[in-house]
């Protein structure tokens, strides 16, 4: 009975929960991990839910999952401009953390066009901004990925940051004081 359910559950709702997923965080393989997690966690929950509240239940996990994920991967963002983070305070979903999600889903689009930008621009300096600041690679990880010297890959991020702060450093400035 509980795999039917589920199943049931599965069949009429993961594309919905997939499609919100996707659309607050602009990458499908994380809104498949998120999906994933919500419907494991409504299998383990599934006596405590009413079967006339599921789609809502389902709705606020994917909402809490979806700011769960920009909580764990908040510390990256502003990196590449060479700025400090901004601290979350708040453990629980409140109107704060609502605002604080918007600002950065609002960054993400930011850092995003920056990458295209810098894409564009010089592909060396994107592929190293993309493994130092991205994905958060040491600079000894991320030359031996690109299978350069350190002296290179610190001469490259500096001009990609060098670029970066003197193209978008006052936007990002005047966006800060919003």
């Amino acid at each position: 009975m509980k795999n039917k359910r589920f199943e049931r559950c599965f069949l009429q709702y993961s594309h919905v929960v997939m499609k919100m997923a996707a659309g607050k965080t602009g990458s499908i393989q994380t809104a498949q991990e998120i999906c994933q997690q919500v419907f494991f966690a409504f299998y383990k929950n599934m006596e405590k839910i009413d079967t006339d509240l599921e789609k809502a239940w389902l709705f606020r996990a994917t909402q809490n999952a979806v700011i769960d994920h920009y909580r764990r991967s908040s510390t990256q963002r502003e990196i590449i401009l060479g700025y400090s983070t901004y601290q979350e305070t708040s453990a629980c979903p409140s109107e704060e953390s609502i605002a604080l999600y918007e600002e950065k889903m609002f960054n993400r689009e930011f850092m995003v066009r920056i990458l295209n930008e810098v894409s564009s621009v010089n592909q060396l300096w994107y592929e190293v901004l993309v493994l130092v600041c991205v994905e958060g690679l040491s600079h000894q990880e991320a030359a031996r990925k690109l299978n350069i010297s350190l002296p290179v890959l610190r001469a490259r991020l500096f001009r990609a940051r060098d670029y970066v702060r003197k193209r978008f450093g006052q936007e990002y400035k005047e966006l800060q004081g919003r």
